[in-house]
Order: structure tokens, then C-alpha cells, then sequence
């Protein structure tokens, strides 16, 4: 079974379609609110949709809908007149959860840290609801972590009183100066020396806990990491906790705080190769990579609030045209054709209107390129080539730009299982790319529609004798394309064909016709993923390589 963002084509529709529904009930309800059927309504709507989402394992989306469940149902039914921010909160909820939906399709998996912030909010409007950490989706269980690595047996020397407490308030002083945001470089060291004094101390457990707060505060300074009012929160929640080891009886256990731990060694986790000491906590707790570093996690933020996939796809879609015509006032030009005067003002209005364009998309290169050309524009004169060389070169580079502009969903680091993307790959190639997985699907339908006519004909060979070379020139295709693995499934179902279909002379039984047709298409839903998105499903695959297995015909070379 396919799961995961890879999945999101096979129900796309009827699941942006459910959410459609579920927000016009809620906006119903907002303007009628004692009708409690439309928000019980809304709420089997987001049940469903749920449903549908941990299905196919998107958890953050999944969590996200269950939040809003909560919030729903904790709305009276009959009296919804001063529920405005939560019903405000499910709306937007939606909003963000189609955009979320549209980046993972794009991207062909999910980030759901994007919706951690949306989902504390959502938990914010009920009481019983405390957020979640930051960590939460962190491949890391707090359970497990190891709480006393930092022991210090009977060597140390424990502190006393007046040390103690002059310790906690060196640290109090830092916290004070970082909370209020009086400058992380001049409060840090406070708070760091507080903590390797502890650190050499106190008990084990909140020895480790000092020494992974120590790294944490290095991550900060140093990769840096957002000094967001959760991470002030967490930094405040040590100083209880070292207040509560220096009244803690003696006699007593010490107090464990795992979660805590946990929130430390992941901002470790996001800390880069600069950090000394987060490379001693990364190595000490075998820290999971996130997948992501905190720029690339805050880059992927501003794409979920801002302007959507296919808003992007639509504006790239517009600059195409103005890049033609630009192109064919260049030409006018370069032929001297037409009113050249004429085709002087409407190319200089013409490249101003892109640059500007550009600017505003922070595609600040090539819009100041386009602008400088732009700018000799004014001192052109006929036959003057040089120069409409150099605004045609501006303009190539910026029909590259608009091209990208159709990636603007992809995601922070690197996809588990894919190979490098060639970020600058021509423009020229990128269209035969295209144009190869079109041609590719139309060579499968093909043979598609033959095998059904083979069937329909009582197994009439001459509807195969193209077959073979057809299911061959897509192979080739696909191998050109870097889909070496599927250009294998191809070549083991051509052979099928050709031994069992053509020299054999043999009609297949029914169902072995059906477990070859589930491979041809298994490929024609692999090339379609791979046109619509930053990734190919590879999931699918494997399926058509079981689909052949069962035929005999064994993939090999994988």
C-alpha cells in the first residue's frame, strides 16, 4: 500500500474538495451560529478527513485535524456567539492544511515540524491543552535517554549555600538580560559559567542536564539558532529545576527530567559543525539527524504562509509571456523591423516591468542584470548587436529564474532516497525532460490500449506486433530520464509479452493479463508523480517489480 506524501495524487481532489466542504460549514455556522448542525457537520467532515490522513501516514496533517476536532467539539453546539478566535483558529487551521497538503505533494514528502506552530495554537484556545515542545515530531524518546552521563561520583566537592546560591543568580542575571532581550552575546557567558560550575558539582542527573543546556546555549550563539520565547521558556525551567536540587533532601532520590533533556540535546541536534559542544552531545546521546537545519526549517515557514504552489506556477506562467515578448522585440530589433523607435519604448517599459517583477519575487540577480541592461537601452543605435547580445543573455538568465519559480515548494534538506537535483540545470534540458515523460506516457497508453484490444479480440496477435518496440523506446526513454529502475520493469514486461504473447502463441490467462496491466500502470502513475513533482513515487516500484515477479520475469539490476 502507498503512504505518505507520495500518495496525495491518488486522492488530491477528493480531498481538497472534503476540505472545501468543511470550511463552508464552518463559515455557515459563523454567520449562524445557533444552528448546531453545521458544526456537528464539520466535525464528522474532520473525522473523515483525519481518517483519510493517517491512513496514508501523513502524521503531522493527521495531528493537526485531530487538534481541530478537539477544538470543535469544545464549541457549544447551540451558543457559539464568543467562540470567534477558535472558529477563526479551524479556518485557518484548513487554509494552512491545504497549503501544507499542496508543499508535500510538490516535494513528495512531509515536514511536520511546518505545523507544529498551527497546532499549539489551535491547543491554545482549551485550557486542559499545554503545548506541544518543540521537539515533538524529534525521532528521539525522552524515555530512553541516558540521564546521568555527566557523573561526577565522590570526587566533587559539593557546593555550599553561598556558592550555590551566587551561581543561581549569575545565572538568573543572564536569563533576566536574554529574556528581556538585552543582547545574547553579554548574557550568555553569565548563564554558560553558571552552568560548567554546576555541571562539576551536582548530582549526575542534573550534571548532564547543565551540560546539555551549556551546548544548547553554544547552538545559539554560534550557528545561531532563533532565540524564540519557547527556547527562553526552557532555559527559566532549568533554573527550577537546579533550584529544586539545592532543596531536595539529602536522603532523596534525584529527580528526573527527561523531557527536558530531550528539548536541550535537540536544539544540539540543529546546532552546526561550529558547536564543540553539541558535537560532544550529538556523539554522546547518537543524536537522529532532523533532516533540516533551523534555516532551512524557518525558509520552509515563510513558503507555507506565503504564496502557494500553483500561485507561483501562475505568476511564473505570466512572466513566460512578457519574456516573449520581449524576445520578439529583440528580434524586431536586431532585423531592423518595423518602427524601431517604436520598439525602443515598448522593450524599455517591457524589461522595466520585469525587473521590478523580479525584485519583488527576491530574484534580486537577475533583476538587477535586466535593470542594468535595461539602462543601456537608451544609448542603443542600429546595428548596434553587441549590446542587444548582452539584454538577450539578461533576459535567457531570467527565463531560467521563472522557470524555478514553479519549485518554490520544495522542501528543506535532502529527500530520503533521491540523488542530487541539479538546481541549475538548463532550461532547454528541463523542457526535453518534459517533453521525454510525456512522449514515455503516451508509449504506454499505447501499448495499454493494444493489450485491451488484444483481449477484446479474442487474443488477435497482430493488436502486439508493436508492442515489443513501443515498450522499448519508452525504456529508453526512461533510461535517458536517470530512471534506471523503471526502464527494468519495462524491458521484463516487453519480454512477457514477446515470449508468451508473440512466439508462444499462447493466449495468458485473464489474470496474468490484469498483473501485467498493474505494472504498465504502476510506471504510468511513477511518471506522472515525476512530472507533477520535486520527486518520482518510488514506492510504486516495487510494486510493479512484485506485479512481475508473479509473471515470472524477476527485475534484475536494481
Amino acid at each position: 500500500m502507498l503512504t505518505g506524501a507520495t500518495s496525495l495524487d491518488l486522492i488530491r481532489e477528493e480531498l481538497f474538495a472534503s476540505m472545501g466542504e468543511v470550511e463552508d460549514l464552518l463559515q455557515q455556522f459563523l454567520e449562524d451560529r445557533h444552528n448546531g448542525t453545521l458544526l456537528q457537520q464539520a466535525i464528522e467532515g474532520l473525522h473523515q478527513l483525519r481518517g483519510t490522513l493517517t491512513l496514508i501516514e501523513l502524521r503531522g496533517a493527521a495531528l493537526l485535524l485531530t487538534e481541530m476536532m478537539e477544538l470543535a467539539t469544545d464549541i457549544p453546539e447551540h451558543d457559539g456567539t464568543d467562540r470567534n478566535e477558535p472558529l477563526s483558529a479551524l479556518c485557518d487551521g484548513l487554509f494552512l492544511l491545504e497549503r501544507y497538503l499542496q508543499q508535500c505533494r510538490h516535494q513528495g514528502f512531509e515536514r511536520p515540524e511546518l505545523l507544529l506552530p498551527a497546532i499549539n495554537q489551535l491547543r491554545s484556545h482549551r485550557a486542559e491543552a499545554a503545548p506541544y515542545p518543540e521537539s515533538h515530531f524529534y525521532a528521539l524518546n525522552a524515555t530512553e535517554l541516558p540521564l546521568d552521563l555527566r557523573s561526577n561520583g565522590s570526587v566533587a566537592e559539593p557546593l555550599d549555600k553561598r556558592t550555590f546560591n551566587r551561581l543561581r543568580q549569575m545565572y538568573q542575571l543572564g536569563l533576566l538580560g536574554i529574556i528581556r532581550g538585552d543582547g545574547f552575546a553579554g548574557s550568555a557567558p553569565l548563564m554558560l559559567r553558571a552552568l560548567q560550575r554546576w555541571e562539576t558539582h551536582l548530582d549526575a542527573q542534573a550534571a548532564t542536564l547543565c551540560w546539555a543546556a551549556a551546548a544548547a546555549l553554544e547552538a545559539l550563539e554560534r550557528t545561531p539558532l532563533q532565540l524564540t520565547p519557547a527556547r527562553k521558556k526552557l532555559f527559566a525551567q532549568l533554573d527550577r529545576v537546579i533550584k529544586q536540587s539545592d532543596v531536595r533532601d539529602q536522603n532523596e532520590s534525584p529527580r528526573s527530567h527527561p523531557q527536558l533533556l530531550r528539548e536541550f540535546v535537540y536544539l544540539s541536534a540543529l546546532a552546526d559543525d561550529t558547536c564543540e559542544r553539541c558535537i560532544q552531545v550529538k556523539s554522546a546521546f547518537n543524536l537522529p539527524d532532523p533532516g533540516y537545519t533551523e534555516i532551512e526549517l524557518q525558509a520552509a515557514f515563510l513558503r507555507l504562509r506565503g504564496p502557494g504552489v500553483d500561485v507561483m506556477r501562475s505568476v511564473a506562467e505570466a512572466l513566460r509571456e512578457e519574456i516573449t515578448a520581449i524576445k520578439d522585440l529583440l528580434d524586431l530589433l536586431a532585423r531592423n523591423a518595423g518602427d524601431a523607435e517604436q520598439s525602443l519604448a515598448t522593450l524599455a517599459a517591457a524589461l522595466e516591468r520585469l525587473w521590478k517583477t523580479l525584485a519583488m519575487l527576491e530574484l534580486n540577480t537577475v533583476a538587477g542584470a535586466i535593470e542594468e541592461a535595461a539602462g543601456q537601452l537608451r544609448y542603443w543605435k542600429a546595428n548596434d548587436m553587441p549590446l542587444l547580445e548582452k539584454i538577450a543573455d539578461a533576459v535567457l538568465q531570467a527565463e531560467t529564474a521563472v522557470n524555478r519559480l514553479d519549485e518554490k515548494g520544495s522542501d528543506v534538506g535532502p529527500v530520503p532516497g533521491a540523488g542530487p537535483v541539479d538546481s541549475n540545470e538548463p532550461v532547454e534540458l528541463k523542457e526535453a525532460r518534459i517533453v521525454l515523460i510525456e512522449e514515455s506516457q503516451a508509449g504506454l497508453s499505447l501499448a495499454k490500449r493494444a493489450i485491451t484490444a488484444y483481449m477484446e479480440s479474442g487474443s488477435d496477435i497482430m493488436h502486439l506486433m508493436n508492442v515489443p518496440s513501443t515498450l522499448e523506446t519508452v525504456r529508453g526513454g526512461l533510461i535517458f530520464l536517470g530512471m534506471t529502475r523503471a526502464g527494468h520493469i519495462i524491458q521484463q514486461s516487453a519480454r512477457f509479452i514477446q515470449e508468451n504473447m508473440l512466439e508462444r502463441q499462447t493466449p495468458p490467462e485473464a489474470q496474468q493479463l490484469e498483473v501485467l496491466a498493474d505494472a504498465l500502470t504502476g510506471i504510468e502513475f511513477y511518471l506522472e508523480s515525476a512530472e507533477r513533482s520535486a520527486v518520482a513515487n518510488v514506492d510504486v516500484l516495487k510494486l510493479a517489480e512484485e506485479s512481475l515477479a508473479q509473471l515470472g520475469y524477476q527485475v534484475v539490476g536494481v
